[in-house]
């Protein structure tokens, strides 16, 4: 059940800071533009696996 009501905020925050990471990554190389994205996309599906997982 928290796994969909996760959803929704998790895409809207990783449409958001994938947005964000491509504006500042432009002005670096795209490795680093790359990283961001992930850095940025990862905890927040790493938290709604979890929050659907079996303790």
């Amino acid at each position: 059940m928290a796994f969909v009501l996760l959803w929704p905020a998790f895409i809207l925050y990783a449409l958001t800071m994938a947005g964000f990471s491509a504006l500042v990554g432009s002005k670096t190389s795209w490795r680093m533009g790359i990283l961001m994205a992930t850095g940025t996309i990862a905890p927040p599906l790493a938290l709604c696996t979890a929050a659907v997982l079996p303790p």
